[in-house]
């Protein structure tokens, strides 16, 4: 059963097969929320399944994508009539929970699994739980009214290395683990091969070289980073202010109230921002859909090489975004982004 959505209620209690839903598609973000849409005809009777809230599988052929929940609905009435049914990652249920008035947690002695853990703790209905860490730093964090999924998102933002959010929704106990990005490069992308079209785009005027640091409090008291480096106020990128000059920014943050954890989340944010932003965004043929056994699949976070010989282009870089449009009238097209870093 090729494309069939499956459509479940808040209780995963399975409600229905939606063998007529059409314009299936969906959108995966690197380390962001991601969605997905379908359609059913207005008189299926199974619409009366697609409630809001209620969930729904994606399938891509015979190949899962994930769990999805119903959010708003579109009815369209033309000569056919059909309703839009727009849908996002069941991580957004972190969205249902809060963290009210202040929270602090982190620093020494206290690791990232423990943060995390803190965070899924809160949730009135234990959906999530933390299955695999990479990452064991000793970063301070603090929280003031403030959603799950928010907090959830913060942790690995002062990493000074690549991570990915993964999941496993497929039992009745939801799993969300924090890995570390791929070294080595998974697949190509190769024009004329698997590439139908591709569209560069070099940004520069991002850069930032030399960058100030401040976190809590207000004017002369406001913290800074000169206790933890050297006694100078900003971070700057060796090597680079030969190339670029010096471009300077601010940074103002005021969740921080550790110079320690200010300096390491300054020095993650200028290691992004001292190079020109740089995208790939390629239209390509699914070739794994075709023959699984024989390619690989494209996923977020994972190093593909882009090869363009007439253009002179060979680069490995992540994966940022993948999305099909329809995956029923056009399974094969699908659409690559790929970057050196969040834009």
């Amino acid at each position: 059963m090729d494309n069939i959505i499956r459509v479940y209620d808040r209780e995963m209690t399975k409600l229905a097969y939606l063998e007529n839903a059409y314009g299936i598609g969906y959108e995966l973000p690197l380390n962001e929320l991601w969605t997905a849409h379908f359609s059913l005809p207005a008189d299926d009777p199974k619409n009366i399944y697609c409630q809001p809230f209620h969930y729904v599988e994606i399938y891509d052929g015979r190949e899962r994508i994930e769990l999805f929940r119903i959010m708003p609905s579109t009815l369209t009435r033309n000569t056919q009539g059909d309703i839009v049914y727009q849908c996002e990652h069941v991580l957004a249920t972190l969205l249902d929970d809060v963290l009210f008035k202040y929270h602090q947690v982190g620093n020494i002695g206290v690791g990232t699994v423990t943060v995390l853990r803190y965070i899924l703790d809160r949730q009135l209905e234990k959906r999530w739980q933390l299955g695999t860490c990479d990452f064991d730093r000793r970063f301070e964090y603090k929280w003031e009214n403030e959603n799950l999924l928010a907090a959830l998102f913060s942790v690995p933002q002062p990493f000074n290395e690549g991570y990915r959010w993964e999941f496993d929704t497929t039992g009745s106990t939801w799993r969300l683990n924090l890995k570390r990005l791929p070294a080595q490069f998974k697949a190509d992308i190769t024009y004329k091969k698997n590439m139908t079209e591709i569209q560069k785009e070099v940004d520069p005027t991002t850069i930032v070289t030399r960058l100030y640091c401040l976190g809590y409090g207000e004017g002369d008291n406001q913290l800074g980073i000169e206790s933890v480096n050297g006694g100078i106020p900003y971070l700057e990128s060796n090597g680079q202010t030969t190339t670029w000059g010096i471009k300077s920014s601010i940074l103002v943050d005021r969740r921080f109230e550790n110079p320690e954890t200010l300096k390491a989340y300054g020095q993650a944010l200028l290691d992004q921002l001292k190079h020109p932003y740089k995208s790939y965004t390629v239209s390509a043929v699914d070739l794994y859909r075709k023959s699984p056994e024989k390619y690989e699949k494209f996923f977020p976070g994972d190093i593909v090489r882009i090869i363009d010989k007439e253009d002179g282009i060979i680069e490995d870089l992540p994966i940022v975004r993948v999305s099909k449009s329809d995956i029923t009238g056009n399974p094969g097209d699908i659409q690559i982004e790929i970057a050196n870093k969040s834009r």
